[in-house]
């Protein structure tokens, strides 16, 4: 089994903050989208499918760089 790495440093807790914001954003435009077309089955699941996207969408811009930092 894997081991889990404890974050040491306060900047690597500053990079949760553009994630926690993506994902909230994802899951209210989600859920908003999915309330307009279908209701609120097809709203969780839009809700859902947005945070992911919207998490990869961050990984994608903050990725490089923290796995910069970190070597």
């Amino acid at each position: 089994m894997g081991k889990i790495g404890i974050m040491k440093s306060l900047k690597e807790y500053l990079f949760l903050i553009p994630y926690v914001l993506a994902v909230c954003l994802g899951l209210k435009f989600g859920y908003d989208f999915g309330m307009q077309i279908s209701g609120p089955i097809m709203a969780v699941i839009t809700a859902i499918i947005g945070a992911v996207f919207c998490s990869i969408i961050v990984e994608s811009f903050l990725g490089k760089k923290r796995r910069g930092n970190s070597k």
